[in-house]
């Protein structure tokens, strides 16, 4: 590991930082994991399943909406290589709500009215993932766009990832193997993202004074389906 000197202080260097963030996520991703498989192994209702994906499609649509309002946002001067990576994100995230709602649709065995879906999960919408996009104010950070990257996509390619091997519908499990790869790559625009702006110990404290709550809010939300595995609890007690 190297230490670079600030002043009278050690600091990390920005790859060994996010490097050992990537390492330090793992308790929560593994925890997701087993309560991601606990709920589709044991859920049964067709009815609660359309319910959860149509929560899942709506998340897909935040996330699309979410990232392209940050394109949109971008400085004149940004870098074409930073707005094609996102622009691709946000491609990607409209195709996962098009895969969604090809889910629900399949479930259902009729067409879906958008509207509909949209309003009757308005309320929930403070339980997905794409929520915390506007709580950590990843919209005007880039700071913190970059650990949302690096933190929730990297969670949700594991999520999604155990869902296609869980699920054993093939065209369910299809759509979430694809989803899956997609959120690796986005996972990855963080990882470089955060390479590029963790270089002073100010930034670096940033990311540290806040990246516990994140990962205790994105658990919350992965077990609030099911309420907390004990071997999951165990899991995230590393981040107390």
């Amino acid at each position: 590991m190297l230490l670079y000197k600030v002043g009278e202080t050690y600091m990390l260097t920005s790859k060994e930082f996010v490097a050992k963030l990537e390492s330090e996520n793992e308790a929560l991703f593994r925890a997701s994991e087993l309560q991601i498989k606990h709920y589709y192994d044991n859920v049964t209702d067709k009815d609660e399943l359309i319910d959860n994906f149509t929560g899942r499609m709506v998340n897909e649509r935040m996330n699309m909406e979410e990232i392209s309002r940050e394109v949109a946002a971008l400085p004149a001067g940004t870098d074409p290589k930073k707005l094609i990576l996102l622009s691709k994100q946000a491609h990607d995230e409209a195709k996962h709500f098009q895969f969604v709602k090809e889910v629900v649709e399949y479930l259902k065995g009729e067409e879906i009215d958008m509207q509909e879906a949209v309003e009757s999960h308005a309320e929930k919408l403070h339980q997905k993932g794409a929520a915390m996009i506007k709580k950590y104010n990843c919209n005007s950070n880039p700071l913190m766009l970059g650990l949302y990257q690096l933190l929730a996509e990297g969670r949700a390619a594991r999520n999604w990832g155990m869902m296609a091997k869980c699920i054993k519908d093939p065209f369910i499990s299809s759509r979430y193997a694809k989803i899956a790869k997609d959120e690796t790559f986005h996972a990855t625009i963080g990882r470089m993202e955060l390479e590029k702006l963790c270089v002073t110990q100010e930034a670096q404290d940033e990311i540290n004074a806040v990246i516990n709550d994140f990962r205790k809010d994105l658990f919350a939300i992965t077990s609030s389906k099911t309420g907390t595995l004990e071997e999951s609890a165990k899991l995230m007690e590393v981040y107390a």
